[in-house]
């Protein structure tokens, strides 16, 4: 890291924090031995309670990866197909409505391609079987598209890894991901079970008022209610995909074949803005002709970003507690981190293109997935959107970027994540499917 040093990144954390507005935040950057982490800002307010350097914050959807190494290393002993239908091990349970869902294989899963609705966010018990509980309320809910057809971000879907794994090792999501994972990793700033949490200090989430509970939704742990860890942490499980499925002591977590697998690319991604496209567990982006892997994601008390590059040796990852400000603060730490320091050109945020020709009639209908519904519209200020997401309903317009998609004007419909809607074109050469960034929603 002869290009930065750690008060370098200090100073970079302590001003972005309030630039974005965060509460508390960690970077940290890791290349081979050497690991820097900065700190800044409160982990708690109302207890006026600092981020150190051991605090440790939710992560979201970042947590699919590791649920996702859990399943390959299922690959590895020979337990698990890629490319069985998920029915041959989990023949009593139902995944959608209809009966198209029994294709859907662990591939499908994991590289966001099973067709399976995002799902509800709906409670449930804190008990171990709680992901087995979250899969009851999916088996009634339509598939978004035929498996293995198109892209569609799932938490469901990882739901069911969880639940793959649970089955095969006799073990609950949580400890066989402590057993099998973190412990043999090293990673022992990270913890997902409740009562673990008292053995770390920990960041709340800012909304900007503290939110509360903790945490409502075990049973989507797998999918990333739950797990919380450090920025340096989590910037260690970056390398293992770097050390080609290894530990910093060299304990083998997963082979070589599965991290070759994971990093292959399995569907393109409509939303560019998101990712480039998908793999066995993380996305895949490329800048400045340079293949870059990771995932992201957000709960109520937190949001991270993970990215590690083969061709640097390089992870780097952030975690803040104003979960959604998580998505900008990543993006402006990774502009100063790529571009000035790793000589990266990271791609700069698409703008309006207004000379591209637009085909409304392409576009308006009404579109859904479970607890959304999105309008397409057109006024006289061209194309627009609304979404009704619970009842709150969001309106914005879009501008052009590039062949079927567009920017929403007001970026709150994506969850302010930064992301473009983008539409895919069905045999008839009319949309049938709207992509809200990461999110995918079927024509009615």
């Amino acid at each position: 890291m002869t290009n930065f040093t750690a008060a370098d990144l200090q100073d970079l954390c302590d001003r972005l924090r309030p630039e974005q507005d965060v509460t508390g935040a960690q970077i940290a950057i890791a290349q081979g031995e050497q690991m820097v982490q900065a700190s800044s800002g409160v982990a708690n307010a109302e207890l006026g309670l600092p981020v150190t350097e051991h605090t440790v914050f939710q992560i979201g959807s970042t947590t699919k990866v590791y649920t996702a190494v859990l399943v390959m290393q299922l690959v590895d002993a020979g337990l698990i197909d890629l490319d069985t239908p998920v029915t041959e091990y989990l023949p009593d349970v139902r995944l959608a409505a209809g009966e198209e869902w029994r294709k859907i294989t662990p591939r499908h899963l994991m590289s966001m391609t099973s067709g399976l609705d995002n799902g509800p966010y709906s409670d449930t018990s804190r008990n171990d079987d709680s992901a087995s509980e979250y899969i009851n309320f999916i088996g009634d809910i339509p598939l978004t598209f035929p498996p293995g057809t198109a892209y569609g971000y799932s938490n469901a879907s990882t739901t069911v890894s969880g639940l793959l794994v649970e089955r095969m090792t006799g073990q609950c999501w949580d400890e066989a991901l402590r057993d099998r994972l973190l412990r043999p990793a090293g990673l022992t700033e990270s913890v997902s079970l409740f009562e673990e949490l008292p053995y770390h200090p920990v960041s709340v989430g800012h909304t900007p008022e503290v939110a509360r509970p903790w945490c409502p939704y075990r049973g989507l742990g797998p999918a990333g209610t739950t797990l919380a860890t450090t920025a340096r942490d989590l910037a260690r499980f970056g390398q293992i995909f770097l050390r080609g499925g290894k530990s910093a002591d060299g304990t083998t977590l997963i082979s070589e074949q599965a991290v070759a697998t994971m990093q292959t690319p399995q569907v393109s991604v409509p939303s560019k803005v998101f990712a480039d496209s998908w793999c066995v567990g993380p996305y895949r982006k490329i800048w400045d002709g340079i293949e870059i892997f990771g995932h992201s994601g957000t709960t109520t008390h937190g949001s991270s970003t993970l990215l590690w590059v083969p061709e640097l040796g390089l992870s780097v990852a952030t975690v803040v507690n104003t979960p959604h400000r998580g998505y900008p603060f990543a993006d402006a730490a990774f502009s100063t981190i790529f571009r000035d320091w790793l000589g990266v050109a990271k791609p700069a945020r698409p703008v309006a293109d207004p000379s591209l020709a637009v085909d409304a009639s392409l576009y308006v209908g009404e579109y859904e997935q479970h607890d959304t519904s999105y309008v397409v519209g057109t006024n006289d200020a061209g194309l627009f959107l609304e979404m009704n997401q619970g009842g709150e309903i969001l309106r914005t317009a879009l501008a052009p970027i590039a062949e079927h998609r567009f920017l929403p004007i007001d970026d709150s419909v994506t969850g302010n994540h930064t992301w473009d809607i983008a539409f895919g074109l069905g045999p008839g050469g009319r949309s049938t499917l709207l992509h809200n960034g990461a999110f995918a929603a079927r024509r009615r």
